[in-house]
């Protein structure tokens, strides 16, 4: 049996230069505002950091790596293990020449769209609609306005956690598909090397953003405590459509509702639980497939241990 006393003791006698919490209450880290504590909370100053404290940790106790916490939903119970954030230093774009940048995993989605139509790069605008961070993007291959991420990116810098290299891989040898990829769990993404195309007129590239941002909010529930999409679109079918022939239109439990607003994101009212949230999902899930035998698979992330009331 895991004495975890003992890993936090040698947690703390690690010289780390990051910031490393006990207990750590979630909530504030994600767009929903709810959860319970992580067991560890550790925010990694650099590459070295990274690695020092995953050494210590390896065969001991699960991690979980948390980037904007615009798709993450952190049960109540919390999560047991360490949850880890790359800090300010893995935030940059670096442009190599013409056709190519580098970006830090922990650089926020939609930042990177509005500093690369500023530099003369355009192609990437759909970032402007994706309000994760980099790393989260090429897990999960998220996309905006009919693109993906992996249309984009050549290369990415990774952390093997499974032996604690650094290595460089192609993203092409890995499989990306409409919101799932190949990589292993084990992969922690630490930069990431994109292709764009160079456009001098700065101002036409801010306009398409702009216009793009617009449609958002016109049609998105953004100013709410939302997750963005609650689920992923089946086949040829669109989630928010089937959600709302199948009856859930107004459906709420507790302080979690759907948002009137477009029927595929779940929003807090304020106050909400995650259980609230988890549940109402689940509401949803059985509606649509009783009334179209489609089973509707979560967008969102759900991490963290499971309490009696999930059947556990």
């Amino acid at each position: 049996m895991i004495n975890k006393e003992n890993i936090y003791r040698k947690i703390q006698n690690l010289l780390l230069n990051g910031k490393l919490s006990f207990h750590f209450n979630l909530a504030s880290h994600t767009w929903l505002k709810t959860g319970g504590n992580a067991d560890i909370f550790f925010i990694a100053e650099d590459e070295n950091d990274l690695r020092k404290f995953l050494k210590i940790i390896k065969n001991t106790l699960s991690f979980y790596i948390l980037g904007a916490g615009s798709n993450t939903l952190f049960r109540d119970y919390g999560f047991d293990g360490a949850v880890i954030k790359l800090g300010k230093n893995f935030d940059y774009i670096k442009f190599i020449n013409d056709k190519e940048f580098k970006v830090g995993a922990a650089t926020n989605c939609i930042k990177l769209a509005r500093l690369l139509a500023k530099n003369c790069a355009t192609g990437l605008e759909f970032f402007s609609g994706i309000p994760g961070s980099i790393g989260g993007a090429i897990k999960m291959n998220a996309g905006a306005y009919g693109y993906e991420t992996s249309k984009f990116l050549t290369k990415i810098k990774l952390l093997d956690s499974k032996d604690g290299k650094i290595k460089e891989i192609l993203s092409k040898d890995y499989k990306m598909l409409y919101r799932q990829t190949s990589f292993p769990d084990e992969y922690i993404f630490l930069e990431a090397t994109f292709k764009y195309i160079k456009n001098d007129n700065i101002s036409k590239n801010l306009k398409k953003i702009n216009a793009l941002v617009k449609q958002r909010e016109l049609t998105q529930p953004i100013k709410e405590k939302t997750s963005g999409s609650t689920f992923k679109n089946p086949l040829h079918k669109k989630a928010w459509k089937l959600i709302q022939e199948s009856g859930c239109k107004n459906c709420k439990l507790g302080k979690a509702h759907l948002s009137r607003m477009h029927s595929n994101f779940i929003i807090n009212v304020g106050g909400a639980t995650s259980n609230e949230i988890e549940k109402l999902g689940e509401k949803i899930i059985c509606k649509v497939h009783q009334k179209f035998g489609i089973k509707l698979v979560w967008e969102i992330k759900i991490i963290g241990r499971k309490g009696l009331y999930q059947n556990d």
